[in-house]
């Protein structure tokens, strides 16, 4: 298991982000498939289209953000990725496969993290991530949990039940999750909120390092200003349709058959 150098922000009382890497972020960029291709992706709820046909390629190694009002898509975007849901139409794909025919491949190459943190109340933060590194099959289980703690700042409340939480409590320990595993792409939605300065701070910490590895993100987010120095590039969602990226890294293509928002046929809207 390859351990990348720390990396600190500065003017911060946070301890330093270890990241753990995956062998699928190393090596040439141009030898990988691209992180993230979707063609025609669509999802509805009860025949209204969250994604109404979103064509995007995603190329290795950087920070992408996920922009766009509420609605526009960003959240059902990283879920298809994320296989927490499953298209409605077109085709989604993660290091080259298939988030519906090869979910279980996919999700050994996926973090996620959503807005709802997926954490056992009566379990205290050590036995949440014990859990968690028992399902992930993480390698030095005790230490790197050990770790992840640290370097989230939970340290002192590790055996405290996660049932008293705060919110941005139950947000680093969902980050400390993440460290768990060694996924080639990290997805996260509002990373920024509800976190107090020195949790801000850590979400920076872990999108500099990630980058720095080669690790691919996808991040959604309104906090545009905040994300910003760590972009690569940009896409911006609007009504489940792509209105346009820019940057480095990513790519969109007009959708074949866009699906209307209001039904399942119809044009793009």
């Amino acid at each position: 298991m390859m351990l990348w150098p720390t990396i600190s922000a500065p003017q911060t009382s946070m301890p330093q982000t270890t990241i753990y890497v995956s062998p699928r972020s190393l090596g040439a960029h141009d030898s990988r498939p691209p992180a993230v291709v979707t063609t025609d992706l669509a999802r509805l709820f009860a025949g209204n289209a969250a994604l109404a046909g979103v064509s995007l390629r995603v190329d290795v190694g950087g920070v992408i953000a996920l922009l766009g009002a509420n609605g526009a898509g960003k959240t059902t975007l990283l879920r298809v990725l994320a296989t927490a849901i499953r298209p409605s139409y077109g085709r989604a794909q993660v290091d080259g496969f298939d988030v519906d025919r090869d979910a279980d491949l996919v999700r050994g190459r996926v973090a996620y993290l959503s807005h709802a943190t997926g954490l056992y109340d009566d379990l205290t933060a050590r036995e949440n991530l014990r859990f968690a590194a028992a399902m992930l099959g993480t390698p030095d289980a005790a230490q790197r949990v050990e770790r992840a703690l640290s370097d989230v700042g939970l340290s002192d409340r590790a055996a405290d039940p996660v049932r008293g939480f705060s919110a941005g409590m139950r947000k680093r320990l969902a980050l400390g999750r993440i460290l768990l595993g060694n996924a080639s792409l990290v997805l996260l939605d509002e990373p920024y909120a509800a976190l107090d300065a020195d949790g801000l701070s850590l979400v920076d910490q872990l999108l500099v390092a990630w980058r720095e590895v080669g690790v691919t993100v996808l991040v959604a987010s309104h906090a545009a200003d905040r994300l910003e120095p760590f972009l690569d590039g940009r896409v911006l969602l609007a009504r489940g349709l792509v209105a346009g990226v820019e940057g480095q890294g990513v790519t969109s293509f007009p959708p074949s058959l866009p699906v209307a928002r209001g039904s399942l046929t119809g044009v793009s809207p």
